[in-house]
């Protein structure tokens, strides 16, 4: 099942979506599962909206995105996604504050934003398949508070993205950040820096990309 929301204001109001975790199981095993209904790939899809104070949950999403925005505007007070067959939170074209996100458990990437201006106060992003955020093509994000616990990467930035964040904790994961370049039409990365708690993992950074942390420019 899946809903849409086109275009007009939502405000002071509980959005809450309840999948079928049994269905969910079922559709990980099928390789032809067609998960994409006229280019709006979410359960949840948001397009041309403009936010103020409002709620979003999701569990056992059967999507390949449980939440979609695309070129929606204002503040989000709460989005909470557990159980998501494919991406959980998946952001763009759009201009977007959102005071606390949690993502749990999402088959690919749990948070990914694209072809915006976002600043997300804290996060909780855990069991990401892919990555805990990801943030492409032209994004300028702001981070306040975020905790990645067990992910492949836990914060990807390319792509003539910028990321600026005050406190970062990466946990259990194979890269705790990715700093790169990955469609020739766009430069690398930069990520700002102010607090880095990298508990295990590498970090990469790749030509034309960089990592501000505290006065200190690392490049390659």
């Amino acid at each position: 099942s899946r809903a849409f929301f086109i275009k007009g204001d939502l405000k002071d109001i509980n959005i809450n979506f309840y999948g079928d975790k049994n269905e969910t199981v079922m559709l990980d095993k099928l390789k032809n599962y067609p998960i994409n209904i006229n280019g709006l790939t979410a359960c949840l899809s948001f397009v041309n909206l403009n936010f103020d104070n409002i709620k979003i949950r999701s569990n056992n999403s059967t999507c390949e995105d449980s939440i979609n925005f695309i070129k929606t505007s204002g503040t989000v007070k709460e989005i909470d996604i557990r159980d998501s067959l494919k991406d959980g939170l998946d952001i763009d074209f759009s201009k977007i504050n959102v005071n606390s996100i949690t993502v749990e458990t999402s088959g690919n990437d749990c948070v990914d934003l694209s072809f915006g201006d976002y600043q997300l106060d804290h996060l909780y992003l855990s069991n990401c398949g892919d990555k805990g955020l990801s943030a492409g093509e032209k994004s300028n994000i702001k981070l306040n508070d975020i905790i990645v616990n067990q992910a492949k990467t836990g914060i990807a930035v390319k792509d003539s993205s910028i990321v600026t964040a005050n406190k970062l904790s990466l946990k259990k994961t194979t890269k705790c950040l990715d700093i790169y370049r990955k469609k020739q039409e766009f430069s690398g990365g930069i990520l700002n820096l102010n607090n880095l708690n990298c508990e295990s993992g590498r970090i990469d950074i790749g030509a034309g990309s960089f990592i501000n942390y505290q006065m200190w420019l690392l490049k390659f």
